[in-house]
């Protein structure tokens, strides 16, 4: 690996680690040379994804969080500190969808989808930003979700969170930027993963836009991952501000 590209020395949080993207993006980061902190609510799960890390050869600690509570993102963020001494990159990585017509969707479920997959970004990108700035800079990566760059439909909650995300990331970019803090966004389009065979055929219109896809096949969580090494690392370094979709073309189409 080009040290361009290399993680060597860095500290990460990964939070929704415990599991599918989040823990692939983790193990990928270590074999790209970080430590990390991997954060999900289940600890059974998640302390499993941490003996994935340590038999790769990193450092990793598993801190069961709730990222909607902030209270308990302010101690996991703490954790990394003393376990570590420093934090070079956040990955937000936690989210999750609960497709509905909008019709249907209760109130409940809207602000169930926003609080985790826009306010929980927020909080915990708000919580390692003082660490950062006092060590000189770091790097944050959002994993969002080409449904905030068109239209969402059966999933309007989740598509809106992502819109907002997309424009958060552009925000701290901005304010942040001064400090040597650069976050920026990958938004994954159809992946493939266990839990999709035979899911199209419920959604029509989900399976008419995924036979559109240029690549003719949905991006692998390893595909997600190395997006996400490629803004974390020094590769990246003047890069800000940005969405970078990894969806095997789709949003050439929009």
């Amino acid at each position: 690996m080009s040290s361009m590209f290399s993680l060597e020395g860095k500290v990460a949080i990964v939070t929704g680690a415990s599991r599918w993207t989040g823990k692939v993006v983790a193990l990928e980061m270590a074999r790209a040379g970080a430590d990390l902190l991997i954060c999900a609510r289940k600890a059974e799960r998640l302390e499993a994804a941490a003996e994935e890390v340590r038999g790769l050869g990193r450092r990793c600690i598993a801190v069961p969080t709730n990222v909607e509570n902030a209270e308990q993102v302010s101690a996991m963020v703490c954790r990394a500190k003393e376990a570590f001494g420093r934090i070079d990159i956040l990955v937000n990585s936690a989210g999750t969808s609960m497709p509905v017509s909008t019709l249907e969707l209760a109130e409940d479920r809207f602000d169930a989808m926003v609080r985790l997959n826009l306010k929980a970004h927020f909080l915990c990108s708000r919580a390692v930003a003082p660490v950062m700035i006092e060590q000189g800079g770091g790097c944050i990566v959002d994993v969002a979700s080409t449904e905030g760059l068109r239209a969402s439909p059966t999933n309007c909650a989740y598509g809106a969170a992502k819109a907002g995300l997309m424009n958060l990331v552009k925000t701290l970019a901005v304010e942040w930027g001064r400090y040597r803090i650069r976050v920026n966004a990958v938004a994954p389009g159809f992946i493939a993963t266990p839990i999709h065979p035979g899911y199209m055929e419920g959604y029509p219109h989900l399976k008419a836009i995924y036979e559109r896809v240029p690549l003719g096949r949905g991006v692998t969580m390893e595909e997600v991952a190395a997006a996400v090494i490629y803004l974390a690392s020094d590769a990246a370094g003047g890069t800000t501000g940005i969405t970078l979709p990894v969806d095997g073309g789709l949003t050439s189409l929009m």
